[in-house]
């Protein structure tokens, strides 16, 4: 049996991400296929590994201080410990920084493989000097560079001229189906979280950050209300706590008196995830770019969570996004800060229902079809066998 190591610092159980989703559906997933599967995850207070105790995949704690600054020899013990026992074992590195001391190792294990996952901003942010040229070393020396969307792909295209790149493709985040499917009873979750039972709620679940956009659906629920008065814009997620962005949007909606049709949720247990994508009339993330800084989204998991639960979706059309959200097939597609377009887009959800149920029907097939862990899993493993070949 073929032995794979998924090498992370990010897993379950922690408050959501794109990269702790990716691992735990790949290594559910590698053991159904007949690979003997180990995740490893960098040691974390919030982290017990135990809930996981019952997987068909192990779990083993990567010990250390000061992970950000020492990930490199960290990860290449760990490394270095799993060749020792097996010299041909397959590593997933749920993102370069935990690669880059592969190609070390790889002259003394020939036999080894290195998978690379590559999802957005640790690519987009990337600093000219030693980090790219580090970055660059980590993409000459992997088997294979699998990239959440298209857009990270060009992305890594075009940060290292001068090296072969057919070992980088396109591979989009996942759903589970087993935890995302449409919820029957939400009647729960509308007390929980003090929201009207007629509701029709718009819903973003993401990070409370600038990139995000909710300032542009705020700004368009003015002109909502007048057509459909018992809207509420739930906004659920963290925020960090030295951003003033969390504020501005109160003030905001202080400023154009909508935030009567407002709910903040800081954080929502995976146990109301169902209620709330099913229970949501559409869900709206239309992300921004900043290029100055490479701050842009990846992918954006939570449109296909929410098309799992029977929720249409509204996406922007920057980033990795349109991987995500196909126009008119899954949802629809609007320019970034573009408040007419957006709230147009949310009408036409709230007032045509046959389009929305057709939306809807196309948005669980396209899930089922083309973004469930197994055919993803199925679809790296050719990949990587193809490359060898």
């Amino acid at each position: 049996m073929k032995n794979v190591a998924i090498i992370t610092g990010h897993f379950p159980p922690c408050k959501g991400g794109g990269i702790a989703e990716w691992a735990l559906g790949i290594a559910r997933e590698l053991p159904k296929i007949g690979y003997q599967t180990s995740v490893y995850a960098t040691n974390r207070r919030d982290r017990d590994l135990t809930v996981h105790k019952d997987e068909s995949f192990s779990c083993v704690t990567m010990y250390g201080r000061n992970w950000h600054e020492f990930h490199k020899w960290y990860s290449m013990y760990y490394m270095w410990k799993i060749l020792n026992k097996n010299p041909e074992t397959i590593f997933i590195a749920t993102t370069w920084g935990m690669a880059k001391s592969y190609s070390y190792l790889k002259k003394k294990y020939p036999l080894s493989k290195m998978i690379v996952v590559a999802h957005g901003l640790e690519v987009t942010r990337l600093k000219e000097g030693k980090e790219l040229t580090s970055f660059k070393n980590v993409v000459n020396d992997s088997d294979l560079i699998l990239c959440v969307s298209k857009y990270t792909k060009n992305e890594i295209i075009d940060r290292v001229d001068g090296i072969e790149t057919n070992h980088i493709k396109f591979l989009p985040n996942g759903v589970d189906i087993n935890r995302f499917f449409p919820a029957e009873n939400t009647a729960g979750f509308l007390n929980r979280y003090n929201i009207p039972e007629n509701s029709n709620i718009i819903l973003t679940l993401a990070r409370i950050i600038r990139r995000k956009g909710h300032d542009t659906v705020i700004k368009c629920l003015p002109s909502l209300i007048k057509k459909f008065p018992n809207i509420q814009y739930v906004i659920a997620g963290p925020h960090r706590k030295k951003d003033t962005y969390l504020d501005e949007l109160k003030l905001l909606a202080k400023e154009l008196s909508v935030e009567n049709h407002i709910v903040f949720v800081d954080y929502i247990p995976d146990s109301d995830l169902n209620e709330i994508y099913s229970r949501s009339q559409v869900y709206v993330m239309v992300s921004r770019t900043y290029n100055d800084i490479g701050d842009s989204e990846g992918f954006g998991i939570t449109f296909l969570e929410a098309n799992a639960c029977g929720c249409p979706v509204i996406g922007s059309t920057e980033g990795g996004i349109p991987d995500a959200v196909e126009n008119n097939k899954n949802g629809l597609l609007v320019p970034a800060d573009d408040i007419k377009s957006l709230t147009k887009a949310i009408e036409k959800f709230l007032e045509d229902k046959s389009f929305r149920r057709k939306i809807i029907d196309q948005g669980i097939e396209r899930v089922n079809n083309d973004f469930t862990w197994e055919k993803l899993t199925i679809k790296m493993v050719k990949y990587l066998i193809d490359i060898k070949n």
